[in-house]
């Protein structure tokens, strides 16, 4: 699979890790270091994508908005944000808007 049929931006998620990263387009994701652990990416979508150490991707099911805001909530908690019950959006492009305003270059 390529990474043309990724809508970007997208998340990676780090299981077993409540941190997030955000690739905002297939230039980020060809430079990205594939990590030894497991990893998923989520793309605009919500599509979920297995990348492998060649960064090939295997599609693997569809995330809901909601599993997406529990992963942003999650990685809030992580970098210091207090009332992360709160932070809501009505679609998967404004729940990574959020994660965009979260994430640390």
């Amino acid at each position: 699979m390529t990474t043309s049929t990724i809508h970007w931006p997208a998340l990676i998620q780090y299981l077993g890790d409540a941190e997030l990263a955000l690739l905002n387009n297939a230039e980020a994701f060809a430079t990205w270091p594939v990590p030894s652990t497991a990893t998923r990416l989520i793309d605009a979508t919500g599509q979920i994508f297995i990348p492998g150490p060649d960064k090939h991707l295997t599609a693997n099911g569809q995330a809901t908005l909601s599993e997406i805001l529990t992963l942003i909530r999650q990685h809030a908690l992580l970098e210091g944000i207090c009332c992360t019950s709160k932070l809501g959006a009505a679609s998967i492009p404004e729940a990574f808007a959020i994660l965009a305003s979260l994430v640390k270059d």
